[in-house]
């Protein structure tokens, strides 16, 4: 069964966001800039979480091959347990950036489709 450490996530993690920059020709910051909570993109990315979420759910967890398992219905609950997780981690990092927002003008937001 495979399960990574958390030094073995870390240095995947810090790889994949080099790659993530440099595909878009932006320094780390730049791409942490574009995607923060708050920006399209984050919000494209917590949409995304919730689609598949959607799709554990719906396709693995009522599946009767799935249902009919123990280990694997375990596994896809703690699939879908892990994403509810990450889905709620991301709103509350949503709305604690709006409310550093409020009042704000749009221009001072940087709330432009101009990247």
């Amino acid at each position: 069964m495979l399960e990574s450490s958390d030094i073995e996530l870390e240095d995947e993690r810090l790889k994949q966001l080099d790659i993530l920059a440099s595909e878009r020709s932006l320094t780390g910051s730049e791409l942490m800039a574009h995607y923060q909570p708050g920006s399209f993109g984050f919000h494209e990315a917590v949409h995304t979480t919730s689609i598949v979420l959607d799709l554990v759910d719906e396709q693995l967890l009522h599946h009767p091959a799935i249902a009919g398992n123990p280990e694997w219905f375990r596994l896809a609950a703690r699939a879908s347990e892990a994403l509810f997780n990450l889905y709620q981690s991301m709103g509350a990092a949503q709305l604690t950036s709006r409310s550093t927002d409020e009042g704000k003008r749009p221009e001072e937001l940087n709330a432009s489709n101009d990247d």
